[in-house]
């Protein structure tokens, strides 16, 4: 969506004529104001650079502005000599005056400091392209220090890791803490003639801000009670040393964050029945597996399902950022989504259309930027969806993947917004993915495809049941993402129901549904099923643990489905766990494990009832998952939530050879046989 274009002389009166022009622009579309702003001054600073620096000198300047999902992207051209060795400079420039570019150096930094990324490419014409999300994902620093060394010293050490606002006078923090969102302030006790504790106090009678972490420095350590008792977050003395200065950030950023978390846990139930992600796994003529993440309490992806005659509704909606605000802006759409379904039924464009502009025109959504995707699943198999800004659709084959060409305006950018609906109709080996921006925040957000990695695994996973390909592709997206993802994570996963119940081809004995992680939502995960007396054959003697011993061969015994298995150690986890209890502690850990695991599997051969297998999955589960054996983990996943009982039986046969080849993996690693 184009937003600016405009050619102007390459002077700096038509500099100042394009941020004007931009500024206008921008306050007519629901950009947050900060945002705006931080744009616009990048856009200033590299065509003033281009204005002042070119040689031979540019005549004429041009200006473009695209929104791709959630991405600005500003294109500017010039007719001058070309920048040498741009990107190099780029990257080694810093805000610090003592930066040795020198003042044209500063302003290159301005930029790169509003900026997530920038591509220049020699002329004529000269191109520079940069990009920068609507949503802030590096925390934002402020930091107040009236000395221009000791500024600069700090802004180098912070910049690689922080966006980073410089202020060197009172005054001058509070202006930028007033219309900015920070994360962070970082100041002097002594800032000229007035003291830091100004700052603090300002801070606390803006009731429109959230509180925030401040560190104080100072080389006057009698003043630390006194800091101390104004509510300061941590108190550090002159001369700062570099270590512990982006330790005590690091840490501050951290206790922030679980501090929001536990004030958020007050009200987060009664929140998250309003739009806890859930969706029912049959939808008129099509089968539906949810999996999502949240990267803090709250989370501000959701799915809303709206049942009419003849057709179900999914609506999807990814608030950008995480927390306290984006729940919060989760809650308001899913009430706005609601009321817009009573009534005379919209089709999807039309929906996004009257939502739009709803929000368009309430003030208190000013802040809040989201992406939306309108997907009606018809009777007959047809599927209609419309876009607003939201990462496109992919259709999934045994052969790879396809996105589905719709877009439009993010909801409640303009007044005026038009949405246009695509139908299709999956083909029995077809399934439709459905995702949130968080799997791949740097693609995503700008309308770009589902990544590789993703699509590759569902598509490699076409025969396995859908439940089993999307819980295996969530335990993927778990272990790309860490622990700690940056953004909440939604996937949505479609297919025609008559290709859910015929018989798959080829089916692998173990395509599990993940260890758990991942997964993020209970109502996916299978309920235990009463236990049966399990049935007796003659089991296979079970084999002593291999702690001390290397690593026995393994037998392919367990069913001809065992074959086809490609064992999962995933040593990673595990090797945490190692290293944070001590090599002593973690042999005792490993021992038993290993005694256990096998005395359960030697158990496990002896169930031949298909109610019995369940609780025991559960439990085989979270032993082999927690221990490295993920595959094996993602085989009792799959057994304890199979619903029909003849397959869940011949998904539990090929558990015991696939757990032991991960046994002797296990043993073979910490051994290292």
């Amino acid at each position: 969506m184009k937003l600016f274009e405009a050619s102007r002389p390459a002077t700096l009166e038509e500099v100042s004529w394009l941020r004007k022009a931009l500024k206008r622009q921008f306050a007519q579309l629901r950009i947050g104001p900060d945002i705006a702003d931080e744009v616009v001054l990048a856009m200033v600073e590299l065509a003033t650079n281009v204005v002042r620096h070119s040689h031979p000198p540019a005549r004429e300047i041009g200006l473009e502005v695209h929104l791709d999902g959630v991405v600005i992207t500003l294109t500017l051209t010039d007719d001058g000599g070309a920048f040498p060795a741009f990107e190099d400079r780029w990257r080694r420039v810093r805000l610090a005056a003592t930066d040795p570019e020198g003042g044209g150096g500063r302003g290159i930094a301005i930029a790169r400091a509003a900026l997530d990324a920038v591509r220049y490419e020699a002329g004529p014409p000269n191109r520079l392209v940069a990009r920068r999300q609507l949503a802030r994902r590096r925390p934002q620093l402020l930091v107040v220090e009236d000395e221009p060394v000791l500024l600069d010293a700090y802004l180098t050490l912070l910049e690689p890791d922080y966006r980073v606002l410089p202020a060197q006078t009172l005054r001058n923090a509070l202006d930028i803490a007033r219309k900015t969102k920070v994360d962070l302030i970082l100041t002097d006790f002594h800032l000229g003639s007035e003291p830091g504790t100004a700052l603090l106090q300002a801070l606390e009678n803006d009731a429109d801000r959230p509180p925030i972490p401040i560190i104080m420095i100072t080389g006057d350590p009698s003043v630390r009670l006194r800091v101390l008792e104004l509510g300061v977050d941590t108190f550090l003395t002159k001369p700062v040393v570099p270590e512990r200065l982006l330790e005590t950030v690091k840490l501050a950023l951290v206790r922030s964050a679980r501090q929001r978390a536990r004030l958020f846990q007050y009200f987060a139930s009664s929140l998250d029945r309003l739009v806890h992600p859930e969706l029912p796994k049959q939808l008129g003529p099509f089968a539906a597996a949810l999996r999502w993440e949240t990267a803090d309490i709250g989370g501000g992806d959701l799915v809303i399902h709206l049942p009419r005659p003849g057709r179900d509704r999914l609506v999807l909606v990814d608030v950008m950022g995480h927390g306290i605000n984006a729940k919060a802006g989760a809650v308001a759409h899913a009430a706005m989504v609601r009321a817009l379904d009573v009534g005379e039924p919209l089709p999807p464009g039309a929906f996004l259309a009257r939502w739009s502009g709803l929000v368009f025109r309430e003030a208190g959504f000013d802040s809040v930027v989201a992406t939306a995707l309108v997907v009606d699943l018809h009777a007959d198999g047809r599927i209609a969806i419309a876009s607003a800004g939201h990462p496109r659709p992919m259709v999934v084959t045994r052969d790879g993947a396809r996105a589905l060409e719709v877009d439009g305006p993010l909801l409640g950018f303009t007044d005026t917004a038009d949405y246009e609906a695509l139908t299709l109709t999956l083909a029995p080996h077809e399934r439709l993915l459905l995702t949130t921006d968080g799997l791949d925040p740097a693609e995503l957000a700008s309308g770009g495809p589902c990544p590789a990695w993703l699509t590759e695994e569902l598509s490699g996973r076409h025969a396995a049941p859908l439940e089993i390909a999307a819980g295996r592709a969530a335990s993927r997206v778990a272990a790309r993402l860490g622990p700690d993802p940056q953004d909440d994570w939604m996937m949505v996963l479609l297919e025609p129901a008559a290709a859910a119940r015929a018989p798959r081809e080829a089916l692998p004995a173990m395509e599990g549904q993940g260890t758990g992680e991942g997964q993020g939502t209970a109502t996916e995960q299978a309920r235990p099923r009463p236990a049966a007396a399990p049935v007796a054959p003659a089991p296979e003697p079970a084999r002593a643990p291999m702690v001390t011993a290397a690593a026995p061969a393994v037998e392919p015994a367990g069913g001809a489905d065992a074959e086809t298995e490609t064992p999962d150690f995933q040593p990673a986890g595990i090797g945490a766990l190692r290293k944070a209890v001590g090599e002593e502690a973690f042999a005792r850990l490993a021992a038993r494990f290993l005694e256990n695991a096998e005395h359960k599997i030697a158990q496990w051969e002896q169930a031949d009832d298909p109610a019995a297998v369940v609780a025991a999955a559960h439990a085989l589960a979270g032993l082999l998952g927690q221990f490295g054996l993920a595959g094996a983990a993602l085989r009792a996943r799959a057994v304890e939530n199979e619903p029909d009982p003849l397959l869940r039986l011949a998904l539990a046969r090929g558990l015991a050879p696939l757990a032991r080849q991960e046994l002797a993996l296990f043993n073979a690693w910490f051994t290292g046989a």
